[in-house]
């Protein structure tokens, strides 16, 4: 699945895309690109984990879009579909 972080403008966001396998490999590389509020977003999805709901299909780039919310703290991106284990 691919991943793309929000930015201001749909290029600026898919200078972003990476490739994951995983929600925790997703929630990881969140975590670890997020400097300086690793700990914030760690604790917040520890507690509330991420939710992955469907956003539309995006003519533009192809991808049955997902949007990626961490609650409490916001819009963290889009996905070019559901996580495998997206349950929450």
């Amino acid at each position: 699945m691919k991943f793309r972080a929000h930015r201001g403008g749909l290029a600026e966001s898919m200078a972003t895309v990476i490739e994951v396998q995983t929600r925790a490999e997703l929630e990881k590389y969140i975590v670890d690109t997020s400097a300086p509020f690793e700990r914030q977003l760690r604790s917040l999805i520890a507690e509330n984990g991420l939710y992955v709901r469907p956003y539309g299909y995006d003519e533009r780039i192809g991808w049955d879009t997902h949007i990626v919310i961490l609650q409490g703290y916001g819009v963290l991106g889009f996905t070019d579909g559901d996580l495998p284990d997206a349950g929450r």
